[in-house]
């Protein structure tokens, strides 16, 4: 069952004009000052986004209090699709947008990303610890 915040932010993304970017499978990112932080997957972008942003609010886990915080320094948090899954069945879908994800994060090097899919198989992965301090201070002095 879906937060009802969620459920908020999903009607607010719809009343926007801006629900129809989100409605599909594919990748999405969130960006600080248009750079792009965080990459993630998702078969139903425009509820991640929602998760996304009422995380953001809450601080309900460390990207997000990082996140928070940039705000409240100025900085502008903003999400963006970067790949529409072309797929057509759940099951291809899941393995198009799970190798695309692990391109882009390997791409990218998002800061806020602890899960790097590894090349040669993106089921498996890297895990990089988030320092918070360390992380504000390089998206804040650049």
């Amino acid at each position: 069952m879906r937060e009802r915040y969620v459920d908020n932010v999903c009607k607010m993304l719809r009343r926007k004009g801006l629900a129809s970017k989100y409605e599909s499978p594919g990748i999405y990112c969130i960006k600080l000052n248009e750079r792009v932080v965080y990459i993630g997957k998702s078969q139903n972008m425009l509820e991640r986004v929602a998760q996304h942003f009422v995380g953001v609010r809450r601080g309900s886990e460390r990207k997000y209090r990082i996140l928070a915080e940039a705000q409240r320094k100025g900085q502008t948090v903003g999400f963006d699709v970067l790949y529409y899954a072309k797929s057509k069945t759940k099951k291809d879908i899941l393995n198009e947008i799970g190798e695309k994800e692990g391109e882009f994060i390997r791409a990218y090097r998002p800061i806020l990303n602890t899960q790097i899919p590894k090349e040669e198989n993106w089921h498996k992965w890297n895990v990089e610890e988030v320092n918070a301090r360390e992380v504000l201070k390089l998206l804040l002095d650049e």
